[in-house]
């Protein structure tokens, strides 16, 4: 949920690219999701979906330890609070989500991470719309696929009056498939392409 803050497209699109030039040195990619992403008049919230690069550095005189760039960068930006600051009411930092705020235009910032092999999936689902998104998550569980943790796994599950169920022991007993990019979850569905805008 947003902060309640609307501001016209051109306005939030603007934000959200310049967040976008602001971190995308700190991650393998970084894209723009959300209701700007299809376009719409009026914006709630900036939703970005982004890999981290990972990288290690040494640690002591024979370790080292794994550094993620972009919380790293994160962290900074909130200690500065120019640019983000933290959500006033629901602040979240962690691995996979942060809600936070951009500071210029006071919408909250959603900050999705994933991998490479997850970065398809997740953006489909955070371009949205909710109605969009539980239509084809539907239709991926028909297709024998489910997701769990932004991993699409193959793997059948089954269905009762309280939702769709995965399977026993799944992700473990599940394949994962790689979704690198939105036209792999849309192949998987067996659904054509929908572009962003055409999304309801």
């Amino acid at each position: 949920m947003s902060t309640g803050t609307r501001v016209p497209f051109r306005q939030a699109a603007d934000a959200a690219h310049f967040l976008v030039v602001l971190l995308r040195d700190y991650c393998e990619r970084i894209e723009v999701a959300g209701s700007i992403r299809r376009l719409r008049n009026d914006v709630g919230d900036i939703e970005l979906v982004a890999i981290p690069k990972i990288e290690t550095e040494p640690d002591g005189m024979f370790a080292e330890r794994t550094v993620n760039r972009l919380s790293e960068k994160i962290d900074a930006l909130l200690g500065d609070q120019t640019w983000i600051k933290p959500h006033p009411t629901d602040p979240k930092r962690g691995e996979r989500y942060s809600k936070l705020i951009d500071a210029e235009t006071g919408m909250q910032l959603d900050l999705f991470s994933a991998s490479p092999s997850t970065f398809g999936l997740i953006f489909l689902i955070r371009t949205g719309p909710a109605s969009f998104s539980q239509r084809f998550v539907t239709e991926l569980h028909g297709a024998g696929f489910h997701s769990a943790g932004g991993v699409l796994h193959r793997g059948g599950g089954w269905s009762d009056r309280t939702g769709w169920h995965p399977p026993f022991g799944c992700p473990s007993r599940c394949e994962a498939v790689p979704t690198p990019d939105e036209t792999d979850v849309f192949a998987a569905a067996g659904w054509p392409f929908v572009a962003p805008e055409l999304r309801a």
